[in-house]
């Protein structure tokens, strides 16, 4: 056996040393450089750290002010799932339809009526109207489809439905309202007509009936029937030119009229109708030559109306007594028409000068409203005083010439 060189074997031990300096030195510099990808990793993941911090506040944020929206909206907000459950709704939508002090997690914890209109406005497309019938509260349901961004997102919430809740009660009543005053309209106009038709004939009579009276040789009872025939038509009268006054104010026929000669006229034409009810009629009057400036037909109808308003009311044997005065310097006259009746409850005084269609009255209950915008045509003023069980008394004070 031949001994190994021992030149051999340092060469052989240089080049093994040469080689593992040079690897040594190569795994110095890939360490280097990993230091130096780590510190930049480092440094990109604690960016994206904060940016990510950022944006979880951010959307936390943006769910706040979403959810204080929600919260102020004035609208009713559910939100359901496929299985009917409720998985958000808004205290607008629980004032408008949640039974108090009970928890809603389904819609089958909500009141029979609502949970049925609910499901029909998921299943159908078109906006739905509901009338919570205790409270008679009117809701409109609208529906709409949550949708997200993502289709992985849209497939895990595509049967989610959003139900929009409005309270139009207001908007109903004001339907119902517009709808009765066409109604009232359309009476109104057919009343007019039908007073106007019915004002022919009704002169005819009044005109045969006062033919009648003057008859002489009359017995009492045929006296008798011809008074309350006076009475009817006179009655009848009032109330037709009431209705063609309130429905056409027309044009006032403006002439000094001499305001005693009204009275006495007109106290002359409601007679029979104080006879008819049993009313002892009295007159006095203390104005001289005074006249006004108006219409004398317009004037002896307020005087008809407050004297059949008086007689409606006052039992047989009471009194109506017209009384006048002249008042301010003599500038304006007062004239009191006062009865000995009932009296007017004092809930009734506020609206007395309204009108009372379609009110238990005797009548169209337009007699009042019309002395109103009579007297308020002459530039007067029209008040009541009233006692229950004594009687009442209304006061209309004019301007004189």
């Amino acid at each position: 056996m031949i001994a190994p060189d021992a030149g051999t074997s340092a060469a052989t031990l240089a080049e093994a040393f040469d080689a593992f300096i040079t690897t040594a030195a190569r795994m110095e510099t890939s360490y280097g450089q990993l230091q130096t990808e780590v510190a930049r990793l480092r440094s990109e993941l604690q960016e994206r750290n904060a940016a990510l911090s950022a944006s979880l506040e951010e959307n936390s944020q943006i769910r706040m002010a979403l959810q204080q929206i929600l919260e102020a909206l004035p609208c009713g907000v559910i939100v359901v799932d496929i299985n009917r459950s409720i998985v958000l709704i808004n205290p607008e939508a629980q004032r408008l339809i949640a039974v108090p002090g009970k928890p809603i997690l389904q819609l089958a914890d909500l009141p029979n009526g609502v949970q049925s209109k609910l499901e029909s406005a998921i299943a159908h497309q078109d906006e739905h109207e509901l009338l919570l019938e205790g409270e008679q509260r009117w809701l409109s349901v609208r529906k709409t489809r949550l949708n997200f961004a993502s289709d992985r997102q849209r497939a895990h919430s595509s049967e989610r439905t959003i139900l929009i809740l409005r309270d139009i009660t207001a908007r109903k009543k004001a339907e119902e309202q517009r709808e009765r005053s066409r109604d009232m309209v359309a009476l109104g106009e057919m009343a007019a007509v039908l007073a106007h038709e019915i004002r022919n004939p009704l002169s005819s009579l009044e005109l045969w009936t006062g033919l009648l009276a003057k008859q002489p040789s009359q017995c009492e009872e045929t006296k008798y029937v011809i008074e309350n025939l006076q009475a009817g038509v006179r009655s009848i009268s009032a109330t037709v030119n009431n209705v063609l006054q309130f429905h056409n104010s027309g044009v006032l026929n403006w002439a000094p009229v001499p305001l005693a000669t009204v009275l006495q006229n007109s106290v002359s034409f409601i007679r029979p109708l104080a006879d008819q009810a049993g009313i002892r009629l009295t007159l006095n009057v203390s104005l001289g030559k005074t006249a006004i400036f108006g219409d004398s037909t317009a004037l002896q109808q307020v005087i008809l109306n407050l004297a059949i308003n008086a007689f409606r009311h006052t039992p047989r044997g009471g009194t109506f007594a017209i009384h006048t005065q002249l008042k301010s310097y003599g500038q304006h006259v007062l004239l009191s028409f006062a009865d000995t009746g009932e009296g007017i409850a004092g809930p009734d005084m506020p609206n007395l000068f309204e009108p009372k269609l379609g009110k238990k009255t005797n009548g169209p209950g337009l007699g009042l409203v019309i002395c109103r915008r009579i007297v308020e045509q002459h530039r007067g003023a029209i008040r009541v005083e009233s006692e229950r069980g004594k009687g009442t008394t209304f006061f209309v004070e004019l301007p004189v010439l």
